[in-house]
């Protein structure tokens, strides 16, 4: 029986096609603007269009193969390959060193008084400033900056400041400390200095730049993302370097910076040096140039503007004229004169020559100072009187026998002309000048009077006032020169001995006993209750004012020396009246109970680190 096919309805397409477009609700469903309202991109009919939706999905997954490919060859070479030193940049950020700079050696003057020590304060090592920046930090700002959170305390290392508590009293001859420059860099002998580093640019603290410098130390630390420490992993100590002890007395040092100050105010002169010694070792006592200048502004580095006037001003306050200022000695030079005569055997102590107040050679005249100043003469002069007088016609007149020739070999005897090797740098050798020396320079030859002007210090002849210390040291310890020098331990080194017979030595040595007398140049210590021995100078420098350099060289005890001392008042006036009194005070102070009593209260500075020169 057949089977009645079962009815399902009217069909969707019968039914659509039924409807009328009059209301607006279906379109013909062959329309394809219907189609593109239900279905966009609808194309029926088009098999194709799975095919491509396909191929889609097969090229989105090559380029996901390949871009996870990448990534992954991008680690591999990341952590594989360079591994290693990527890991070191990343402790690198983690992990951070902090140098710790060593201490200076403190210097001490040899009762134990400090010359020079050491500040705590920090340094700023700030690669984001200008010319990558080293300056110092003290202790005070630092602590501010960690209080605040400021990130330059993050770029702090511990440091210290050098500090000088005497001032410009002690400038020239401890000298001051100072960031290396780049020339000095270069030098092999600072391969271990790096930019920042701290070193002695002038006087002891350059000297002795190896014994006072220390050994840095270090701090390996643990930081977090903004370099906060969060522990130390390494802690290396630094090793302060060595302090030292030098032979100068820092209350005489003292004593004639007061009176060296007072004698240029009073005397008009803007300058002028003083230098004290052991005769008998070498060692010196006082060293001081002025005008002067605090050694202090070169170790803050705050005063850019004071430190650029300190070179500039005329008067050069950085130089130190006790080693560097090269002067006409004037008649202290006679000294070497009366060595020089009695050396050659054509002179005695018995020689005479009359003084008639003026020498000619040929149609020049050479005049004695006395006859100058007063229009009197002295009549027969000997050694001892020439001496205690200073009788320019007397030396005129020995200089013509023994010739320039003598005269300067026994000035190059006694280092002039040439180095003593004192030990801070900056000495000069100063002019021993002669024949050859004369035509080099002035194209001419060596004249007669060329020697009657050198046997008084004056002419081309200069000298430094440790020079001039040198010769007078040499008369008060018995015909010995010892090397000057400052550190106060080791044993003397002898410059000069055994150059002429003890007895003709004696004879200089008490003819400058006679110049402190009644009837000597030396008049201000004419009354002064300890026996002394000295030679006094006025020297000429060719002045427009017609100003002279005042010179007084002198020892003491005169039976039993203790200290030599010269001073020198530049453009001051004479000798005898203007650094003659200088000289009697700082023996009336040396010499003086009271010194004892304050040296006393000098507050004596320990440490536990090592010490040079005890």
């Amino acid at each position: 029986m057949k089977r009645k096919k079962r009815s399902l309805g009217p069909g969707f397409s019968e039914e659509v096609a039924k409807i009328t477009t009059k209301t607006g609700h279906f379109k013909n469903a062959d329309s394809p603007d219907w189609t593109d309202v239900l279905i966009p991109n609808f194309h029926p009919g088009q098999p194709d269009s799975v095919q491509r939706s396909a191929w889609r999905m097969v090229l989105l997954s090559v380029l996901c193969i390949i871009v996870f490919f990448m990534i992954f060859l991008r680690l591999f070479h990341l952590q594989i390959i360079h591994g290693n030193s990527n890991r070191v940049l990343a402790d690198g950020n983690r992990i951070q060193v902090k140098i710790i700079h060593a201490p200076r050696g403190v210097i001490f003057d040899r009762n134990g008084r400090i010359l020079a020590s050491n500040a705590p304060a920090f340094r700023l090592n700030d690669p984001t400033s200008e010319k990558h920046k080293i300056r110092r930090v003290t202790r005070e700002q630092a602590l501010e900056w960690e209080v605040k959170n400021d990130p330059r305390f993050l770029n702090l290392e511990v440091d210290n400041v050098r500090t000088y508590p005497a001032g410009e009293m002690f400038a020239h001859v401890i000298g001051y400390t100072g960031e290396i420059s780049g020339e000095q860099l270069k030098d092999s002998r600072f391969k271990n200095y790096y930019q920042g580093d701290q070193i002695g640019q002038t006087g002891v603290e350059a000297e002795y730049e190896e014994v006072l410098r220390g050994t840095d130390g270090g701090e390996i630390i643990e930081v977090d993302s903004i370099g906060r420490k969060i522990r130390t992993l390494r802690l290396q100590s630094p090793v302060a370097g060595q302090n030292i002890y030098l032979a100068l007395d820092g209350t005489l040092q003292e004593k004639l910076y007061q009176l060296m100050k007072e004698a240029l105010i009073k005397s008009g002169s803007c300058c002028g040096a003083a230098v004290a010694g052991d005769p008998t070792t070498g060692k010196i006592l006082a060293l001081l140039s002025l005008p002067s200048f605090d050694p202090n502004l070169f170790t803050q580095n705050e005063d850019d503007g004071a430190i650029s006037e300190i070179f500039s001003r005329p008067d050069s306050p950085v130089l130190n004229r006790v080693i560097g200022g090269t002067y006409p000695p004037g008649s202290t030079f006679k000294i070497i004169s009366a060595l020089a005569a009695l050396a050659s055997g054509k002179i005695t102590g018995n020689t005479s020559f009359q003084d008639n107040g003026v020498l000619y050679l040929g149609p020049y005249k050479f005049s004695n100072w006395y006859f100058n100043q007063y229009g009197k003469t002295e009549g027969p002069v000997n050694l001892l009187k020439a001496l205690q007088r200073s009788n320019d016609i007397y030396f005129y007149e020995i200089s013509g026998i023994i010739g320039e020739e003598v005269l300067g070999d026994w000035s190059r005897k006694l280092y002039l002309g040439k180095k003593s090797e004192i030990d801070i740098p900056g000495e000069e050798k100063g002019l021993v000048p002669d024949d050859a020396w004369k035509q080099k320079t002035y194209g001419q030859p060596w004249y007669p009077g060329d020697t009657l002007h050198m046997s008084i210090g004056q002419g081309f002849v200069l000298t430094t006032p440790l020079q001039v210390l040198g010769i007078t040291s040499f008369i008060g310890a018995d015909g010995v020169l010892f090397k000057p020098e400052l550190l106060l331990s080791g044993r003397s080194k002898i410059l000069a001995s055994n150059l002429l017979p003890k007895e003709k030595v004696d004879l200089v040595k008490k003819g400058l006993e006679l110049v402190p007398l009644e009837g000597g140049t030396a008049w201000p210590f004419f009354t002064f209750p300890i026996k002394t021995a000295g030679k006094t100078g006025t020297a000429e420098f060719g002045d427009p004012k017609d100003r002279t350099h005042a010179w007084y060289t002198s020892y003491a005890p005169a039976d039993d020396p203790k200290i030599a001392l010269t001073i020198l008042v530049e453009g001051g006036g004479e000798g005898s009246s203007v650094a003659a009194p200088i000289a009697k005070e700082a023996y009336r102070y040396y010499f003086s109970p009271d010194k004892n009593n304050l040296i006393k209260d000098i507050y004596i500075a320990t440490d536990s680190g090592k010490t040079l020169g005890e």
